[in-house]
């Protein structure tokens, strides 16, 4: 789980980050997801194309970013929350201890990635959820 490092409305959206990803060397953005401060949930890599989000740990995980660095919305963990059950169902992710969400600090101590509590994309009850998406419609896959 990352962030995009920017509260600056001009930077919420994938093509933003896929420019300065591409300024850095990488073939396209190095994330599957963006979310934006709507909830919006942008592709970014295809699931099955190796990310390039964290080094040394990019072959067996999807990378996702929600867009901001100190300012996010219920939006954008409400579908960050859909977004993993979604996958989850789809990969058929099973693990023992919960959920197999990391934060990218957690690889990198010199980063302070995504600046929330996992948490904070955990917490929605089905009923919240399903309300939500409902209206929202956060990811078609």
């Amino acid at each position: 789980m990352h962030c995009s490092d920017s509260d600056n409305p001009q930077h919420d959206h994938i093509n933003v980050i896929r420019t300065w990803h591409k300024k850095l060397g990488f073939y396209d953005v190095g994330y599957h997801f963006f979310i934006r401060k709507s909830g919006e949930i942008q592709q970014g890599r295809k699931i099955y194309n190796v990310g390039a989000h964290c080094k040394g740990h990019n072959i067996r995980s999807i990378g996702i970013c929600l867009s901001g660095r100190h300012e996010f919305t219920e939006n954008q963990f409400k579908s960050a929350q859909l977004l993993y059950l979604d996958l989850a169902d789809i990969l058929t992710l099973d693990n023992e201890d919960g959920t197999p969400v990391h934060a990218h600090n957690e690889f990198n101590i010199a980063k302070t990635c995504p600046n929330f509590e996992l948490h904070e994309m955990t917490k929605f009850t089905n009923a919240q959820l399903a309300d939500y998406k409902q209206l929202h419609h956060p990811l078609d896959m």
